[in-house]
């Protein structure tokens, strides 16, 4: 009978390279159908995921990041995102967030097509990315 595994591989890769690389024993990513928690041994799953905010634990401490959409492949014991964006709390300028979300919600309400126009979706998860920044930055805990 095989070891059961006691902790995750998380790795997290943007087209900037390999944003972060580690060991942790949870994961909660957004996946585009809902969040998605992940504890080790978890059964294979690969999702698309949505802009938003991700957890995961570093040296015990709750760690929270904002990622950009993409895809998350998890195994029993690894969890490998590809998005397009990475952050983390103190890299966020928050004037520029707001300014992409007022900018992208403009760019949404403008659209002619419908929901499912190639238009619309981009505007749509810059939306939902300048959201996730937003939040993450409010947030009283990292």
């Amino acid at each position: 009978m095989a070891d059961f595994p006691t902790a995750i591989t998380l790795d997290v890769a943007t087209p900037l390279g390999m944003a972060l690389s580690l060991q942790t024993d949870s994961v909660q990513v957004p996946s585009a159908l809902g969040e998605v928690g992940v504890l080790p041994g978890h059964l294979p799953l690969l999702a698309a995921l949505r802009p938003g905010i991700m957890a995961y634990r570093q040296n015990g401490q709750l760690v929270r990041a904002a990622v950009g959409a993409g895809y998350v492949e998890v195994t029993a014991d690894s969890v490998r995102l590809i998005a397009e964006f990475f952050m983390l709390r103190e890299q966020i300028d928050v004037e520029l967030a707001q300014k992409d979300l007022h900018a992208s919600e403009g760019r949404l309400k403008a659209c002619k097509g419908t929901i499912d126009d190639i238009e619309y979706l981009e505007a749509e998860r810059e939306v939902q990315w300048a959201q996730a920044r937003l939040q993450l930055a409010a947030s009283a805990a990292n």
